[in-house]
C-alpha cells in the first residue's frame, strides 16, 4: 500500500522511495514461502511500477540536472558532461541515483573531496567551500618555486639520486609538506600545529607556478607512463587549466640550464 501512495502521489520527487521499496519487496517475495498464486498475484500488481522506472528514473534525471545547472549558473558556475560524471570547474560530480548521492571530485576522479546529497543548492555551497579552500590559499609564486626546489633536493638525497634527475612527485610532496610547516610544529610537531596541506593543494600550487628556473635549474613536469598511471600513489593530477582540462604527473626534475 505505501509503495502505491507515493507512485500515486508524487512519483517523480518519490522515486528514490519507490525504487528501495522495489527492491526490498522483490527480496522479500524471493525469500518468502509464500503460496505461488499469491507471489504471482504481487507480481502482477507491481508489474506496472516495474515498467515505469525507467521512465521515471528519466524524468529525475532531467529535473535534477536543470536544477544543478540553474543553482551552478547562479553561483557563476557552468556545468558540463553527462551522467553519471558531470563536470564544474577543476571538479567532477559523480553522480548516484541509487543512493541518492553525489561524490564531488579533484579532476576526472582523482581525488574524492566530499559526498553530499542530491540536493542541488546543498552541492553548490560544498562546491564552492570546496573551490574557495583551493583557490583562495595564501600563495606566492617566488616562495613556493623555493621550497619546491628545496623539496626536490631533500627528495633526491633520500632517494640517492643526483640534481638533475627525475624524483617522484609524492616524494616531493611529503618533504613539500614538512619544509612548510610554522616554527610552532617544527619545534614541537604535535597535531594540532600542523597546517594541512594535502596533494589537492600542491597540484593547484603546480598549476599556478609561474616561476620556472630555480638556481640556474628549470623545473620539467614529467608526464605518467602507462606504467606509473597504474596506483594513484605513483602521479598527481595537475590542472592546465581551470576548465577541468589537466596532465598525470608522476616525477618532476630540476634540469640545469
Amino acid at each position: 500500500k505505501s509503495i502505491d501512495k507515493l507512485t500515486e502521489n508524487d512519483p517523480i520527487n518519490n522515486f528514490h522511495k519507490i525504487k528501495k521499496d522495489m527492491i526490498g519487496i522483490e527480496k522479500t517475495l524471493n525469500q518468502s514461502r509464500l503460496d505461488g498464486f499469491i507471489k504471482e498475484g504481487i507480481e502482477q500488481h507491481l508489474q506496472p511500477i516495474k515498467e515505469k522506472i525507467p521512465e521515471w528514473e528519466d524524468s529525475v534525471h532531467k529535473s535534477f540536472g536543470l536544477k544543478l545547472e540553474e543553482s551552478l549558473r547562479q553561483s557563476g558556475f557552468e556545468l558540463e558532461g553527462h551522467y553519471p560524471n558531470l563536470k564544474v570547474l577543476l571538479y567532477t560530480l559523480d553522480v548516484n541515483l541509487e543512493n541518492n548521492t553525489v561524490a564531488i571530485w579533484f579532476g576526472p576522479l582523482q581525488e574524492k573531496l566530499k559526498t553530499c546529497k542530491l540536493v542541488p543548492e546543498d552541492i553548490v555551497e560544498k562546491l564552492k567551500d570546496i573551490h574557495n579552500k583551493n583557490t583562495q590559499q595564501r600563495y606566492d609564486d617566488k616562495t613556493f618555486s623555493s621550497y619546491l626546489y628545496e623539496a626536490y633536493k631533500i627528495a633526491s638525497y633520500r632517494n640517492k639520486l643526483k640534481i638533475g634527475e627525475q624524483v617522484k612527485i609524492r616524494d616531493i610532496l611529503s618533504e613539500f609538506a614538512f619544509l612548510i610547516q610554522d616554527i610552532t610544529f617544527k619545534t614541537n610537531p604535535i597535531k594540532n600545529r600542523y597546517k594541512d596541506y594535502g596533494s589537492v593543494f600542491f597540484a593547484y600550487d603546480l598549476y599556478r607556478l609561474k616561476e620556472r628556473n630555480k638556481e640556474n635549474h628549470e623545473i620539467n613536469m614529467i608526464t605518467a607512463t602507462r606504467a606509473f598511471t597504474a596506483r594513484r600513489a605513483d602521479f598527481l593530477w595537475i590542472p592546465s587549466n581551470e576548465k577541468g582540462d589537466g596532465n598525470y604527473i608522476s616525477h618532476i626534475k630540476f634540469r640545469e640550464l
